[in-house]
């Protein structure tokens, strides 16, 4: 399957699952290794710190209506949606990717690769492309939701790249079509480095399982890209570069 044929399933189905996304991009020797190495220096997230133990930096780019991206350094990060766990709401003050990672090969080849599927979905409108490096730990004492239940994160497309985990019973991802448990049309575990699942967040919801360690003596920890479209309303509305 190619990024046109995936286009495709995402205008019928509003939602796709590549365990074999890889396989669109061209990995070379060392790529994959060097790539995963920059989970190992995220930060924890302060506003999530009663509900989970999640590390996490953000990158961000406008996608402007002639394909041009502009990189965005604001990392105040702040959801048009309100979650029903216990956190801290409002602007949440983000740590910003590391510049090796923003150069990283194969993470221009992987955006480059998002924007080839979902542009054939995108208007002539200026979009906010919201990066964000994801690592949730679990220990002996507790495990560490890795979402908020079922749920939309008030977005238009969301891109969600399986990274790496360690020590973790399988994480299970669900789409759903309502909040509804009985609406689920999808429940898997992704396993494969860059296994994708694609989402339409305006129309469908989602959701994952906790992090929980397999074996009680070791650390357990999983990694996730996502990569998040969204319409800025207007210039005005918007966050200066």
């Amino acid at each position: 399957m190619d990024t046109s044929q995936i286009s495709a399933h995402l205008r019928e189905y509003q939602y796709c699952h590549r365990r074999d996304f890889r396989e669109l991009i061209t990995v070379e020797p060392g790529e994959e290794q060097s790539f995963r190495a920059y989970w190992s220096n995220l930060v924890r997230d302060e506003a999530f710190k009663e509900y989970t133990h999640r590390e996490r930096r953000i990158l961000r780019y406008r996608l402007l209506p002639s394909g041009q991206l502009q990189i965005d350094r604001n990392a105040a990060f702040k959801s048009s949606v309100t979650y029903a766990i216990k956190y801290r709401q409002g602007v949440n003050h983000l740590s910003y990717c590391e510049e090796g990672f923003i150069e990283h090969s194969l993470l221009q080849k992987l955006l480059a690769t998002d924007l080839a599927v979902i542009g054939p979905h995108l208007g002539e409108q200026t979009y906010t492309i919201d990066i964000h490096q994801f690592r949730v730990r679990a220990d002996v004492q507790s495990s560490s939701p890795t979402t908020s239940g079922i749920h939309q994160d008030g977005l238009d497309w969301v891109f969600m790249h399986f990274v790496a985990e360690c020590n973790t019973v399988p994480v299970v991802s669900e789409v759903f079509t309502t909040q509804a448990q009985e609406s689920r049309v999808l429940n898997l575990a992704m396993e494969q480095f860059l296994e994708t699942i694609v989402i339409d967040d305006r129309r469908l919801y989602h959701r994952a399982s906790d992090v929980r360690p397999q074996v009680d003596s070791a650390p357990a920890w999983r990694d996730v890209l996502l990569v998040s479209l969204r319409i800025l309303p207007t210039d005005k509305e918007a966050p200066p570069l």
